[in-house]
């Protein structure tokens, strides 16, 4: 859609949740002058719209949409997922529908999950030609094989990818095992040269990394159906804080999981300095309760992790975090957001007083502005 058009402030406002009920009523009914494709991803987003009416509005809309509908709106490849999502089901029963929604490049798991599990053999072809996916993907080839429409020979096929999908798992365990062995070696050796190399990477004098550590509330490791997380926190119990520090830096997820949850400021903080740390993790991290002020300090004081919505939201809601930090990202919050921000009782005072002020000033742009138009 063109900068020029009036009404791309308009879909902001309403992606935002900052439109108003009349504007957001016009858009669920279809009544707004848009290319389809944009009209029917704000009605799949106002499917989850507060006011019911809305709600009903939108959903009747897509309900009415015909196939040749659809298929516009599915050959823009620009169309987010949760629009991709949204037509699976549909595209299940249609194999038109359903050749766009498996090449997709927005589709997500969940679509082509709808796909295996439930469409006839020539939608099972279309999903089976995406054999990279499938691979990455392994719960799709579960699907496929629980799907009464499987052929015999289809199945032959799925067969060979799951032990495809097997062998790279042993390989992967196989290089994980001997690559801990390597740092369990390494870590049992660590001279004091190397101390001196980890202190001075994160900024601190040698004692740091000799003082006092433990894992805060471990018993979720301790107890930990998962054997690769009891694994680990076993390994980090033998461990010195210097020996902590030093795998929080270049350890795996489960150790980076553990680790950040360390007691001790050197150790913890080691974890965000990993290389290896995704986006993802740092989501998680951005909602403990139970790791140091100055983890969720570092992570807030990060302009690349901060471009993520989600871990900004949960550093807000997080009563763990400094105030000052939340107090950088109040401004950043959609207004459905802040309403959860004001009704929330674990935040701060000065936090939900930010949101307030930050919700009565966008409300009163709002009507200054519609007046004007």
């Amino acid at each position: 859609m063109s900068e020029s058009n009036p009404f791309v402030e308009i879909v902001g406002r309403i992606l935002n949740g900052n439109a108003p009920a009349n504007v957001r009523a016009a858009a669920a009914r279809g009544a707004l002058p848009l290319p389809r494709p944009t009209l029917v991803r704000l009605q799949v987003f106002l499917l989850k719209d507060p006011d019911e009416e809305i709600r009903k509005g939108a959903k009747e809309a897509l309900d009415g949409l015909d196939s040749s509908a659809i298929r516009e709106v599915l050959t823009d490849r620009t169309i987010p997922g949760e629009v991709v999502l949204h037509f699976a089901k549909r595209a299940a029963r249609e194999e038109a529908l359903a050749e766009r929604v498996a090449f997709h490049p927005s589709a997500p798991l969940g679509a082509l999950a709808v796909l295996a599990a439930t469409g006839n053999a020539a939608i099972i072809e279309l999903v089976l030609t995406n054999e990279e996916r499938l691979l990455v993907e392994p719960v799709l080839l579960e699907r496929l094989m629980l799907n009464p429409a499987l052929r015999i020979e289809q199945r032959g096929r799925i067969l060979e990818l799951l032990d495809r999908v097997s062998k790279n798992q042993q390989r992967k365990d196989e290089d994980d095992r001997q690559a801990e062995r390597d740092d369990g070696e390494a870590l049992a050796e660590t001279p004091i040269e190397d101390l001196e190399e980890v202190a001075r990477l994160l900024d601190i004098d040698v004692g740091e990394l000799l003082s006092a550590s433990e894992i805060l509330d471990p018993e979720e490791f301790e107890e930990s159906e998962e054997p690769e997380i009891r694994d680990a926190y076993r390994k980090i119990l033998r461990l010195n804080t210097a020996q902590k520090a030093i795998l929080a830096m270049k350890g795996n997820r489960e150790e980076r999981m553990i680790l950040v949850r360390d007691s001790n400021r050197t150790v913890a903080v080691g974890v965000l300095k990993n290389g290896r740390i995704s986006e993802p993790e740092v989501e998680s991290i951005a909602k403990m309760r139970n790791v140091t002020d100055e983890v969720l300090r570092q992570v807030g004081a990060s302009r690349e992790w901060t471009k993520n919505y989600n871990v900004i939201i949960s550093l807000v809601h997080n009563p763990r975090t400094p105030q000052g930090v939340s107090m950088n990202f109040v401004n950043r919050l959609v207004n459905r957001d802040l309403k959860n921000l004001l009704a929330s009782r674990e935040v701060p005072e000065l936090i939900r007083r930010m949101a307030r002020r930050t919700l009565d000033t966008r409300t009163q742009s709002q009507r200054v502005s519609f007046k004007k138009k």
